[in-house]
């Protein structure tokens, strides 16, 4: 089923786990022809880039490029970091992206993250979550229980005390992880300890998209996408990518469009 121009809203539920254990997992987001596609277009971008068109040689570009606003996540992300501008502009940005391929016995790294302040900390006023720095990622092969994924550390986005030392391996009890099919998004805020466990499974790799968003003033990463593959996107898409600033007073107008100028460093 095609979701284009869905609305479809972040659901109670979500977001009491979200805000209870810093991440949330949505099984079955795409369909078995987009999930085989955009799979593929990451094998290939591993094992034979040359073969692309050197305007889709990204993550975020050919079929993955529906990844960057599906309207799951475009659900989500207006309630944990900004709802939209209006109806031409998103109110949140991307600002980074990259894929794994991990075989068995790889590992990711180690736990991290969390105890954050700043405009990049979690926080919660008035009954609106603040996410800061927030990375979705999507699985594109199954994950089956013990299989390794990306693990966490829950409710440490809100922790007041540092990481024990005891917790800082990959053979922290307190780590918890996820199973989902292919196709399955998972969404954490960048305040929650991660980690990228060792992937087990004998049938297949870790094939996944890690896409990072952030809200519409505030900037973490160094783009990693060139203005030439930004222009191919739908206009509204294209505002993922804007500069970092609210208000043109020289000019008066809004940081509500995207441009060559007006692109995020």
């Amino acid at each position: 089923m095609s979701t284009e121009g869905l609305d479809i809203p972040m659901t109670d539920e979500q977001r009491f786990i979200f805000d209870l254990k810093g991440w949330i997992c949505i099984p079955s987001v795409l369909t078995k022809n987009e999930t085989e596609s955009i799979r593929q277009h990451i094998i290939d971008l591993k094992n034979n880039a040359e073969s692309i068109d050197p305007l889709d040689r990204y993550t975020l570009a050919g079929p993955a490029q529906i990844l960057l606003d599906h309207p799951v996540v475009v659900g989500v992300l207006r309630e944990i970091l900004d709802n939209d501008r209006n109806d031409d502009c998103y109110g949140f940005r991307c600002e980074n992206s990259f894929s794994i391929i991990r075989k068995k016995d790889q590992t990711g790294p180690s736990p991290h993250g969390g105890h954050w302040h700043g405009p990049h900390g979690y926080r919660v006023y008035r009954d609106r979550i603040y996410s800061g720095l927030t990375r979705v990622v999507w699985e594109l092969n199954p994950v089956q229980p013990g299989d390794g994924a990306t693990a966490f550390i829950s409710g440490t986005h809100k922790m007041n005390f540092s990481l024990p030392e005891i917790h800082t391996q990959h053979d922290s009890s307190l780590l918890e992880t996820y199973s989902c099919p292919a196709g399955s998004v998972v969404i954490f805020t960048e305040n929650t300890t991660h980690a990228g466990m060792t992937w087990n499974s004998d049938t297949h790799d870790r094939v996944a998209i890690l896409n990072c968003y952030n809200a519409g003033l505030v900037q973490y990463h160094k783009m990693n996408l060139p203005y030439s593959v930004v222009a191919k996107m739908p206009p509204k898409r294209q505002t993922l990518f804007r500069g970092v600033w609210q208000h043109d007073f020289t000019n008066q107008k809004p940081n509500n469009f995207f441009s060559q100028e007006n692109m995020a460093l």
